[in-house]
């Protein structure tokens, strides 16, 4: 192995003009990355990274090839009036397929398949210096290329499983995810960044690969997606035009509609019926029923034994009553429990304390694999949901980022906030759903989304007030919009604010 590499060494050092001139240099290429993808010696592989990496300067300095300087200098004149001859746009891109391509993959490859760390850092760093330093001279369609052959892909093991073993690496996933991956995406934000102008066209993608990082049940992945979406936003933010705004606001909105688990509330009921009392119940439309359980049930269908339900399912035959968004009212919250509640139904907290006492129970039901994946699931939503309201807050106490985003775009994001808020109050105040997911099995206390009601309605208010008394010219003109967002909030509160600080006090408990 040694010897070998020695001779492509000398091969390189000596040759290295001929082997341009007689059409080799990608052949070049590929061996030296062979030779940087070795397990066995380390020092050789990382002298072959090294050699990839002085690869760049001398391409462009050899006159052999077309996209160095001396190249053009001896042969982009015209005798006729002595200015550069014009390169046709095929003819340049063949060069740029040609010699900047090889190189470029060379890193690529090494980085997703390397088994060394040492070697795929480097490769990676690399990587990503090549194209700051020399990006800038890149054309759009080369950009294309680079970022749908040789960037995005790094990450497209977050959207299929089945990259893990192409990658070759399915033994040292986890180290990968949590080593390589990690710092290729940061190194990618960057890129765009110092980039922008030739990568804004590229925007959707970049939201795209952010969008799929945040929805991951791994929490770091999840975090350091969020991150770096704020990141993104924070280094281009004087850079952003509305149309820009307008797709961050559009992976927002994705975001938001990924990480709620609309299965609680999206059933109706069928059918009417009666309270213990024997007193009809009205069917209604769009009730927060126990839509979770059939999803379940369904899913674990086949777990019966004896004819019987082994899963001991109670409580099924009576369905739950709910209340819709607009009649809703506050009655489950128990002392020391009090939820931020806004709207001017807001009132104070019921007195009784709710009973989670397992009534008619003699056993702790059996909860399936199927059961608790599923509530896992739920919980990971959950989660990621308090993730994005926690995004919101940091990112748009942010000077800069208030002071430069569109208010339409940013009511848009209050829309965003106002439906979590809405969809966790109603979670909260649907006490039976809450009993029964309890009584099942599925949690060890009875779940609440009080978090995520009380975040997103404090970034809320927070927020619309700040663009009520704000003086801006685009703020006034969309004054309307605003009162009309924030005014049906303000009568069961009040508002104490300062500097550096807002705090909201409910009427009721204020008096």
């Amino acid at each position: 192995m040694s010897l070998a590499f020695e001779n492509v060494c000398k091969i390189y050092s000596s040759h290295f003009g001929v082997v341009v001139a007689q059409g080799a240099f990608a052949d070049m290429i590929i061996c030296l990355t062979e030779f940087a993808q070795n397990t066995r010696f380390q020092k050789v592989s990382l002298q072959a990274i090294e050699t990839l990496k002085g690869t760049v300067p001398r391409m462009l300095s050899c006159p052999e090839c077309q996209l160095s300087e001396k190249a053009n200098g001896a042969s982009g004149t015209e005798a006729t009036n002595g200015q550069p001859k014009k390169v046709s746009r095929n003819a340049k891109d063949d060069q740029m397929v040609k010699f900047w391509f090889p190189v470029l993959f060379a890193f690529h490859d090494i980085l997703m398949t390397g088994g060394d760390l040492e070697a795929r850092t480097r490769a990676l760093g690399y990587l990503f210096d090549t194209l700051v330093k020399y990006g800038s001279d890149f054309p759009a369609y080369f950009w294309d290329t680079m970022c749908h052959e040789l960037l995005f892909p790094i990450f497209m093991v977050l959207k299929s499983r089945s990259e893990i073993v192409q990658m070759g690496i399915q033994e040292s996933v986890g180290m990968w995810l949590s080593t390589t991956m990690i710092q290729a995406l940061r190194n990618l934000i960057d890129l765009f960044a110092h980039c922008f102008d030739q990568l804004e066209r590229m925007l959707d993608g970049f939201l795209d690969l952010l969008v799929t990082c945040v929805c991951q049940e791994n929490d770091t992945i999840a975090r350091i997606g969020s991150s770096c979406l704020q990141q993104l936003i924070l280094q281009s933010v004087k850079k952003l035009r509305p149309e820009h705004w307008a797709k961050i606001l559009n992976s927002f909105v994705q975001l938001f509609e990924t990480t709620t688990e609309d299965q609680l509330f999206s059933a109706t009921s069928q059918s009417s019926g009666r309270t213990s009392s024997g007193s009809s119940i009205q069917t209604m439309t769009a009730i927060p029923v126990n839509d979770i359980m059939a999803h379940i049930n369904e899913a674990v269908r086949d777990e019966k034994t004896n004819g019987e339900n082994s899963l001991k399912i109670n409580g099924l035959s009576e369905p739950a009553l709910g209340e819709g968004d607009e009649e809703y009212r506050d009655t489950n919250a128990s002392p020391g429990n009090e939820r931020l509640t806004l709207g001017p139904q807001a009132s104070a907290p019921n007195a009784d304390q709710e009973d989670y006492r397992q009534q008619q129970h003699t056993q702790q039901p059996v909860v399936s694999d199927a059961r608790r994946r599923f509530c896992n699931e739920i919980m990971t939503k959950c989660g990621l949901q308090l993730l994005m309201i926690e995004t919101v807050s940091e990112l748009f106490s942010n000077d800069a980022v208030y002071s430069e985003i569109p208010s339409t775009e940013l009511l848009r994001l209050m829309g965003l906030l106002k439906k979590s808020f809405t969809f966790a109050r109603r979670f909260n105040g649907d006490k039976e759903l809450r009993m029964r997911l309890w009584r099942e099995g599925f949690m060890k206390q009875p779940p609440n989304w009080l978090k995520q009601e009380s975040g997103s309605a404090a970034t809320y208010i927070s927020i619309l007030l700040r663009l009520y008394q704000d003086d801006q010219v685009e703020r006034r003109e969309s004054r309307g919009a605003i009162e009309s967002a924030l005014i049906p909030y303000v009568p069961g509160f009040y508002f104490s604010l300062s500097p550096s600080s807002l705090t909201l006090i409910r009427a009721a408990d204020y008096a």
